[in-house]
C-alpha cells in the first residue's frame, strides 16, 4: 500500500488537477504527500507580471505553503513541500527517490515560464525515469480549485502481455484497487496465429492475405486465459480484490485496449512502460498510444532491471 505520494506542481490550473485525486489516495491509505515545484530562473510566471528571481522563488515557497495548508485541513493528511532548482524531470525523480515516495501523482499537460510546455516533455521523462509508479492524469476542461474529495476509481484495467516485466504493474495496481475498492480487470490482447500459405516469389510486391488457423488460436487463447485466471485467483485470494480477466484476438493491440476500455466504463488503465510478449512489443509504444488516445488516466510503471534480465535470458534461451 502506498505511504508517500509526490505531486509536482507549477502553479498552473491544470498541474493542480492532481491534488484532489492525490488527496483521495492519501486519505484512503493514510499516506502523507508531497509537493514540489522546480524553480525556473526569471521564468514569466503565470499569476502575476515579472518579478525578481528571488522574489519569484519566495512567492513560489508561499504558494506550495497555501496548497499544502489547504490539504491539511481540507483533506486531513500529513503534507510536506519544497522549491528546487535544476531540470524539471531529473528534480522530481530525484525528489521521489530520496523522500522514498512510492507513487507520482500529475497532470499531463501543464504550462510555466516563458509560456511553454512543461508538463509534456517533462511528464514524459518522469515517466522515462522514475524508479517509482507515476499516475498519470487527464486534464480537465474546466478550472481546478484545488478540491479534496476527489473520487478514486471504479474499474481499474491491466493489460498484460506475459512477460515478467509487464506483470510489475499489477502490484501497484491492486493497491489502487484495494483503496478505491474499484474492480480490476487483467487483459491480453492476441494476435491470430496465421496459417502457413504459399504464394508464387516470382510475381513481386503480391503478399497473400492473413488467413487465420482458428484451431491454432484457440489454443493460445485457452492458454492465456488459464494463465489470466491464476493471476486474477491469486489477487482475490491475497487481497480480496473483485477481478476478471479478459482474452481478446486482434492484431491491433492498443486500439483493442482502448476500445475495451471504453466500452467496459475502465477509469484507469495500469501497464508497464516496456514490455514484450513473444513476438511482439506490447507496451512502449502501446502505453505511449494509451496516453496519447485513451482520454483515460494511465499509472505507468518502468520495470525492474531484475525482471528485464529474466526476460531477456528467457527470450535468449528460447531462441
Amino acid at each position: 500500500m502506498f505511504k508517500k505520494l509526490l505531486i509536482p506542481l507549477d502553479r498552473s490550473p491544470l498541474s493542480e488537477q492532481a491534488v484532489g485525486r492525490a488527496a483521495a489516495i492519501a486519505r484512503a491509505t493514510r499516506a502523507s504527500i508531497d509537493l514540489i515545484l522546480v524553480h525556473e530562473p526569471f521564468g514569466m510566471p503565470i499569476d502575476g507580471p515579472p518579478a525578481s528571481d528571488a522574489q519569484d522563488a519566495a512567492n513560489e515557497r508561499q504558494y506550495l505553503e497555501t496548497v499544502a495548508a489547504e490539504l491539511r485541513s481540507g483533506a486531513s493528511v500529513s503534507v510536506t513541500c519544497t522549491v528546487l532548482r535544476g531540470a524539471a524531470s531529473e528534480m522530481i525523480c530525484e525528489r521521489a527517490k530520496g523522500i522514498g515516495a512510492d507513487l507520482i501523482v500529475m497532470t499531463s499537460r501543464g504550462r510555466t515560464g516563458l509560456g511553454r510546455m512543461w508538463l509534456g516533455s517533462v511528464a514524459d521523462a518522469v515517466v522515462r525515469n522514475s524508479t517509482v509508479p507515476v499516475l498519470m492524469l487527464r486534464p480537465e476542461d474546466r478550472p481546478s480549485d484545488r478540491e479534496t474529495a476527489k473520487h478514486l476509481f471504479d474499474h481499474i484495467l491491466v493489460p498484460l502481455d506475459g512477460s515478467d516485466f509487464a506483470a510489475e504493474i499489477l502490484g501497484p495496481a491492486a493497491d489502487l484497487a484495494a483503496a478505491s475498492a474499484a474492480e480490476l480487470t487483467l487483459l491480453r490482447v492476441v494476435a491470430p496465429v496465421p496459417l502457413v500459405s504459399v504464394y508464387d516469389v516470382t510475381v513481386p510486391l503480391t503478399y497473400p492475405p492473413l488467413i487465420p488457423d482458428e484451431a491454432a488460436t484457440q489454443q493460445v487463447v485457452g492458454e492465456v486465459e488459464a494463465e489470466l485466471d491464476g493471476i486474477a485467483h491469486g489477487l482475490h485470494e491475497r487481497q480480496r480484490l473483485t477481478v476478471r480477466s479478459e482474452v481478446i484476438v486482434n492484431e491491433r493491440t492498443p486500439s483493442s485496449i482502448i476500445n475495451y476500455a471504453r466500452g467496459h466504463d475502465v477509469d484507469l488503465i495500469a501497464m508497464c512502460t516496456h514490455g514484450r510478449g513473444a513476438t511482439r512489443l506490447l507496451v512502449g509504444s502501446v502505453a505511449d498510444a494509451l496516453l496519447r488516445g485513451s482520454g483515460i488516466p494511465v499509472l505507468l510503471q518502468r520495470p525492474s532491471r531484475a525482471a528485464l534480465e529474466a526476460t531477456t535470458i528467457r527470450d535468449a534461451t528460447a531462441a
